[in-house]
């Protein structure tokens, strides 16, 4: 009976909770807003609500009733506390304004009736109100004092139910098993004929240009972040994107395309290669810095035996470089879009890693130096599971298949028949279609649905201990400081 009660725990698990149901009145509001707001924080709450009764509530941003116009990432909620100067507030409310914008054009393309909602309506609204949240003491006061969470990628009952004290002692053997095998691959020669990948509209920056944007945008930042034009952050994605190889034993090796053939049945199309690319940004001893994000996707993780608990539908690598207030490459990770497997690489001499931390699992961690005037990385995954096995820079451009760079925004909305659209993950933030059977027995370790692919926000890195990929001091605990 206790093994049936766990199995029936571990059911429980790879169902998806739902969204709690939004009131349908907000107390906190009349608090924070004039009656002149009314309208418009009603048109918003009640877009959310449809959007939610409709099931394409979008997860890669939180989002809080008491602000209907506003979404938040780790990164910006890691910044209430130091919001100090009106100018600050004013940036710090354009990114968050900017961020709500696109996950409101997201739902709104996904909504199967749209009726009563115009999206330019919709923006207008937004614009309005936080236009007025810059001078509204009783707006800031409710963001700090009670501020938005962002969820967590574990789930404490799991924990409890599977005695983790015991589980995490019971798996770590097998964790360092797979890290050690994970590290012997890095010193084993290619596996014969590769293919290599990246854009080939590599535009022709050098670095003292890069740097004069660098030092620009912090001057001009009451925060100091590195926040470049859409276009010069098009040209670094394309200028620093790394060669990606990998030796093609199937099709399920070729990055692909994210495509809807039919609705509510995702494929990855492989005759189409695909790099999507976002832009993020992290904290680190001080200095906000950018980070390049190159998320590549695979039609399958090829099973390695009859029974394959890792293998099934979808695979798909997120590599990040992470760059120094320069604009020069800095550090480099990476992560399968299920969270798994992360991997730390430091691009710099000057950044030592800190003591491993053991009551948290901790990364893989290596480092990789350039010579001078060296500005590609190559990077080698292995066929069927797609792990890295290979960081370097290289001397020279070998010859490469153009990947199509397209932005990560745009598997928030995909066209599934001519007049409808859906988003690659459900309204938690998973892949349905990639569950993996190592779900019902990782379950006591706490992360929610092991083995699925998710979306940006949601990536749990860590069995043993707590972190997301995410994070915006996670390199503060990776890295001395410098």
């Amino acid at each position: 009976m206790r093994l049936s009660a766990l199995f029936f725990l571990a059911l429980l698990t790879a169902c998806t909770v739902l969204p709690e149901p939004i009131p349908e009145t907000i107390p906190a509001q009349q608090q924070i807003y004039t009656q002149s707001q009314t309208g418009c924080l009603t048109l918003l709450s009640d877009f959310k609500r449809t959007v939610q009764q409709q099931g394409v509530q979008d997860a890669q941003l939180v989002w809080d009733p008491r602000f209907p116009h506003l979404t938040f990432n780790r990164f910006s909620l890691s910044w209430l506390s130091d919001l100090t100067t009106r100018a600050q507030k004013q940036q710090w409310l354009g990114y968050v304004v900017h961020q709500a914008a696109l996950q409101r054009q997201a739902e709104y393309q996904n909504l199967p009736n749209k009726r009563g909602y115009e999206a330019e309506q919709l923006g207008r609204c937004a614009t309005q109100l936080a236009s007025r949240n810059l001078y509204n003491p009783a707006f800031w006061s409710a963001l700090t004092t009670n501020p938005p969470k962002f969820p967590s990628g574990y789930s404490d009952w799991q924990r409890f139910w599977g005695i983790y004290p015991l589980s995490k002692h019971l798996a770590l053997p097998s964790m360092n098993k797979e890290k050690r095998r994970l590290i012997s691959q890095f010193i084993q020669p290619d596996e014969g004929d590769s293919i290599r990948y990246t854009t080939t509209d590599k535009p022709a920056l050098t670095q003292p240009a890069i740097h004069a944007w660098f030092q620009q945008a912090r001057q001009q930042s009451p925060l100091a972040w590195p926040q470049l034009t859409q276009a010069q952050q098009q040209q670094l994605l394309a200028y620093y994107m790394p060669v990606f190889q990998v030796a093609p034993r199937s099709r399920d090796d070729i990055p692909g395309q994210a495509e809807y053939l039919v609705p509510d049945r995702p494929t990855i199309n492989p005759t189409k290669p695909t790099v999507y690319t976002h832009i993020s940004f992290t904290r680190f001893y001080g200095p906000t810095l950018m980070q390049l994000n190159y998320s590549l996707w695979f039609a399958n993780r090829t099973a390695r035996s009859s029974f394959d608990p890792y293998a099934g539908p979808f695979d798909g690598v997120l590599i990040r470089l992470t760059l120094d207030p320069d604009g020069n490459p800095y550090i480099l990770d990476s992560i399968h879009h299920c969270g798994c497997y992360h991997m730390v690489f430091s691009l710099s001499p000057e950044l030592r890693f800190a003591p491993p931390d053991h009551q948290n699992e901790w990364p893989i961690t290596m480092s990789v130096y350039a010579g001078q005037h060296i500005d590609t990385l190559g990077i080698t995954f292995s066929h069927g599971e797609h792990m890295l096995k290979d960081v370097r820079w290289l001397q020279t451009m070998p010859h490469v298949r153009p990947l199509t760079m397209l932005p990560y925004h745009r598997l928030r909305s995909l066209p599934t028949t001519e007049n409808a659209r859906q988003s690659l993950f459900n309204p938690q933030g998973m892949l349905p279609a990639s569950v993996r059977t190592e779900r019902f027995y990782l379950w006591p370790l706490g992360v929610k649905s092991p083995g699925t692919q998710r979306q940006l926000g949601h990536h749990a890195t860590a069995f043993i201990g707590q972190r997301h990929f995410d994070e915006p001091f996670l390199f503060e605990t990776l890295f001395e400081k410098p």
